[in-house]
């Protein structure tokens, strides 16, 4: 009889041997380097994608609101492209006041621009931080907001105008009483009830930058005059809240509110200007700044914005590039797009 031990052999167990494990652990190596590999590349190209992303929004966002501007510079009601023009501003021909000239602009060159940029009111010298070297500056000037329209004015040299009310106007802005014959630029000194309506005062004297004569010049009431807000803004770059250069407008007239970063990343603006020397509504040359001889000829602008991207280290290598007519080679690995656009002065081409 066949005992126990002998019907079920027990059989020496084994495990796996050395040459084993090793391929086991090569083949897991592998698996692992394949996934790490994976999300390193899907994190870098997450990375690239939202810098890119970034860099497009921001310089879509900025180019609109100079657009804007640009093609509201000179607006001055229906006498925008044709009229007698008159400033009754004390300092009208400073910067923040010179709404005669609708556009002008300076072509920076290292440390210095051409024209030299204006240190008087509405001026552009930064200190802290400074406006960037190498990158060009634009101030754009204009009529803008709702309106109100003239219903009577007692004779051309009275210091009242009465309109319509509700509108936007307040004491000391500067505002422009407009027709499609002529239009006069004033500040306010003070707004009283009158009737219906509303009296809008212009008197000389005292003031910031004060009226040198309230003599409008021209009767508005008598041909639909309408009263428009001015503004006058300048565009420029330098370092932001970030630390990085950003675009920056700055309201010229406006000394106790601060320039204000519109967008972020922008680490140059080069800006050429359409000339119309025959006012045929065709531009014939784009000029830098420093080489327009006539800012009344200007028709068109064509901005061009260098974007940098977020984050350091997201382009494989430093990135090289074109921009304003040279081949650049960036510092740094950050990405960098530029984007151009070209926006018409409407009131210069109509």
């Amino acid at each position: 009889m066949k005992t126990a031990s002998q019907l079920m052999p027990c059989g020496r167990q084994r495990g796996f041997s050395l040459v084993e494990l090793m391929i086991a652990m090569t083949i897991g190596f592998v698996v692992l380097a394949g996934i790490g590999y994976l999300y390193v590349e899907s994190r870098q190209s997450f990375r690239s994608m939202d810098n890119l992303s970034r860099m497009q929004e921001s310089a879509r966002y900025a180019l609109e609101i100079m657009a804007r501007d640009i093609r509201m510079a000179g607006y001055r009601g229906c006498a925008s492209s044709s009229g007698a023009f008159y400033n009754n501003l004390k300092q009208s021909t400073e910067s923040a006041y010179n709404f005669g000239l609708p556009i002008n602009g300076y072509d920076g060159d290292g440390g210095s621009w051409a024209p030299a940029l204006p240190t008087d009111t509405g001026g552009l010298n930064f200190t802290n931080p400074p406006i960037l070297a190498g990158t060009d500056v634009i101030i754009l000037r204009s009529a803008f907001g709702s309106g109100t329209t003239v219903t009577a004015q007692p004779g051309n040299s009275s210091a009242d105008l009465k309109v319509t009310t509700p509108n936007d106007l307040a004491i000391g802005d500067i505002a422009i009483v407009t027709n499609c014959v002529a239009s006069t630029v004033f500040q306010i000194t003070n707004m009283n009830v009158n009737g219906a309506g509303q009296n809008v005062v212009h008197n000389t004297g005292a003031g910031s930058p004060g009226n040198s004569s309230q003599d409008l010049v021209e009767n508005y009431s008598a041909s639909g005059g309408e009263v428009i807000k001015m503004q006058s803004k300048s565009y420029f770059i330098r370092t932001g809240a970030s630390g990085r250069p950003a675009l920056w407008q700055f309201d010229n007239y406006k000394p106790a509110v601060a320039p204000a970063e519109i967008a972020e990343g922008v680490e140059n603006m080069q800006i050429l200007y359409g000339i119309d020397v025959d006012s045929n509504g065709i531009v014939e040359s784009y000029s830098a700044a420093d080489a327009v001889a006539d800012w009344s000829q200007v028709a068109a602008v064509r901005i061009s914005l260098l974007m940098a991207g977020n984050d350091d280290n997201v382009a494989t290598s430093k990135q090289k590039y074109t921009y304003n007519g040279a081949l650049v080679e960036a510092p740094d690995q950050r990405l960098r797009q530029v984007f151009t656009t070209t926006v018409s002065v409407r009131n210069r081409t109509q």
